[in-house]
């Protein structure tokens, strides 16, 4: 897929792990692309952490994937075959856990997600729970990214790092401008 047919895409799901960048990139793209930004944690999570049922919520997200135009940011493995299937884009940002470690405590320590709403700031508990979910993160790629990837090949790009990332975003951006 190259870069004027990534311009086209109305509808781009954005995978990985936590704290590798999911909704700053959104943000950057919908801004980009003038697409709308649904962050999966909103969806998730309510007020004073608590979870919406599972099943709901994948039919929250299914919902959403059926529009015209969107980019969904967020793990939740039971969500990735509705956004797969109807995503035109998949970014997969297969960052390094260790970098991921230090982008999560470098948020805690600013006070907040970005581009996500105030109740959804991390907690000494949640927090906890986070880097344990973080270190988990090789054990999920294998077990649900990974398999479902090698099913829409044609959709997916992966980005290593934080360069590649931004490299990206750099390059849309310049060709957008055109």
């Amino acid at each position: 897929m190259d870069i004027t047919d990534i311009l086209k895409c109305k509808r781009i799901s954005i995978m990985g792990p936590s704290g590798s960048g999911k909704s700053t990139l959104a943000l950057k793209l919908g801004e980009i692309l003038g697409l709308p930004v649904h962050h999966i944690d909103c969806y998730f999570w309510k007020p004073d952490w608590e979870q919406t049922d599972k099943q709901v919520l994948k039919q929250q997200i299914a919902a959403v994937a059926k529009e015209d135009w969107w980019i969904i940011e967020g793990g939740y493995s039971s969500t990735l075959e509705d956004r797969f299937s109807c995503a035109e884009l998949v970014l997969f940002l297969d960052f390094d856990i260790e970098f991921c470690l230090r982008s999560v405590k470098e948020r805690r320590a600013q006070g907040q997600k970005i581009g996500l709403p105030d109740y959804l700031t991390e907690t000494d508990n949640g927090f906890e729970e986070l880097l344990v979910y973080i270190n988990r993160y090789p054990e999920h790629k294998h077990k649900y990214y990974l398999p479902i990837i090698k099913r829409y090949p044609d959709k997916v790009i992966k980005l290593n790092n934080r360069a590649e990332a931004d490299g990206f975003v750099s390059k849309l951006k310049r060709f957008a401008a055109l």
